[in-house]
């Protein structure tokens, strides 16, 4: 048993191995808060009856008192995080069409015509207070610039809160909750995509597993010219995959409620990043989508268009 990491719900995650095992793991034991793991294996069970081979098989749940153990077949192959910091664009692009095709599929055969909002700023409102215990410096007061006039952050919010009270998605899918890049896992021998890390799964906009993805790419801490090139590329690449599923799918309402979840995104990810320059180009970022998604008029929402090219640059 070898100590791997630590969740940010703090679930201790170790890897078990065999003496006859030369590499790798033979499964990944998950220890910590009963009801959190309970939440994971419903979901991972979820999984197999909506869209079976995606999620890893449950080898065994165990509970004592307010703690549980989670036993998960381990899946190889590598996180999406490393394929975009270790491999080559030629993998990279492999990768992204075999995640892409997946979620199509998964997106296909999950979708309902019961519509399920994000609700992007009531997330965003409800993790506000870490953002500014972390950095202080991102509660906005009001404020003029040039002699103009500029919303406080807490009003930004709740003008967006009643824009999104507007925007009603097209249907909802199967989502997979907490879609960052360490959550996706790529076997290319297999040729497969599969998802770990399932306990927020459930049915909802499809907008905020994409938001999701797409800053998680954004926040990650390296700063060489390459990588931030590949972290834009498959940005840009996650986007027009959606917005063409979207325009496929009658979703006219896709790039404003995508503007609300990167907002989100960015401003809430900010609590995990102490790199002061990393954390304002991302809080500002979200401000900036606030501001876009305000000035539009209640005509014009299904015409927003997203800059993904400058925000992701």
């Amino acid at each position: 048993v070898e100590q791997i990491a630590e969740t940010k719900s703090g679930s201790g995650i170790s890897g078990i191995s065999t003496n006859d095992q030369d590499e790798g793991y033979a499964a990944i034991l998950k220890d910590g808060n009963k009801e959190k793991l309970k939440e994971e294996r419903e979901s991972v069970e979820s999984w197999h009856d909506i869209f079976p081979g995606l999620a890893p098989q449950i080898l065994n749940f165990s509970k004592r008192g307010k703690k549980a153990s989670l036993l998960i077949e381990h899946l190889p192959g590598q996180t999406f995080e490393q394929v975009l910091l270790q491999e080559d664009k030629r993998f990279l692009d492999e990768t992204l069409k075999h995640l892409t095709r997946t979620l199509k599929s998964v997106w296909n055969e999950t979708r309902r015509k019961k519509t399920i909002p994000a609700n992007h700023m009531q997330q965003l409102r409800k993790r506000l207070s870490s953002v500014t215990d972390v950095h202080p410096e991102f509660q906005l007061g009001k404020m003029k610039v040039c002699g103009e006039p500029v919303l406080s952050l807490d009003e930004l919010i709740s003008a967006a809160e009643k824009i999104e009270s507007q925007l009603s998605p097209a249907f909802s899918v199967y989502i997979h909750g907490d879609f960052n890049l360490d959550n996706i896992i790529f076997d290319i021998e297999a040729g497969k995509i599969r998802f770990i890390d399932l306990h927020r799964s459930c049915y909802l906009d499809y907008v905020q597993d994409i938001a999701v993805f797409m800053v998680s790419n954004y926040r990650l801490q390296v700063l060489n010219k390459p990588t931030r090139q590949k972290i834009s590329y498959v940005a840009n690449y996650m986007y027009k995959f959606a917005a063409n599923y979207a325009r496929k799918n009658n979703d006219k309402s896709f790039d404003a409620r995508l503007a609300l979840g990167l907002a989100r995104s960015f401003i809430t990810s900010t609590r995990f990043i102490l790199d002061r320059t990393l954390a304002k180009n991302m809080f500002y970022r979200g401000v900036y989508l606030l501001q876009a998604v305000q000035r539009c008029d209640s005509a014009s929402y299904e015409k927003f268009e997203l800059r993904v090219k400058e925000l992701f640059a």
